[in-house]
């Protein structure tokens, strides 16, 4: 889900004109950028499944991802841009809390409740549709950058080049499609 977090983000900046690009950005990402050194220090557990979709089993995501977790960070986030008004530190806050909501219809249940609970969720797209899954994000990628492109064009004091913006997000998308992805 990584280009539809990006095009979240996009769509975010264009709702709230006075957030600043990079830090929506690195708001909807924040989750994924915690993960990375939470496995890396043995916070938090992931194992391949070369084969099957999506490559990956998330075992233990507590830390990064789970809904308690994922309101703590976006309160952070959130709260390091006070000083840019309410508006924009509350968006901001938004911007990593969307990448729950985001995850929630992706991921199996492994989205915890908060950390050590024994409740997860997820409705299971990557599983349940494992080719389908990426059409839902291609339609997502699609909305949120057809909504940044008109305000874009309508507000015109953000996003200069939003065709480079959105089409970059696409070409990201393909990349990451199930058919580019080795089978080995």
């Amino acid at each position: 889900m990584y280009a539809g977090h990006l095009a979240f983000g996009l769509a975010i900046k264009a709702k709230e004109p006075r957030v600043p690009t990079w830090a929506a950005l690195l708001g909807v990402g924040l989750l994924d950028l915690l993960f990375g050194p939470f496995v890396l220090l043995g916070i938090e557990r992931v194992s391949m499944t070369p084969g099957v979709a999506p490559g990956f089993s998330l075992d233990s995501i507590d830390w990064s991802h789970s809904l308690a977790m994922s309101l703590v960070w976006a309160g952070l986030f959130g709260a390091a841009f006070a000083r840019r008004g309410r508006a924009v530190a509350m968006v901001l806050g938004f911007s990593v809390f969307s990448h729950f909501l985001l995850d929630l219809p992706m991921h199996p249940p492994d989205l915890a409740l908060w950390p050590g609970s024994s409740i997860h969720l997820g409705f299971g797209l990557w599983k349940s549709m494992p080719i389908g899954y990426w059409w839902v994000e291609l339609w997502t990628i699609a909305l949120c950058c057809a909504y940044y492109w008109v305000r874009a064009k309508r507000v015109g004091t953000f996003g200069g080049r939003p065709g480079w913006a959105c089409t970059t997000l696409v070409v990201l998308h393909v990349f990451n499609s199930p058919w580019l992805k080795s089978s080995h």
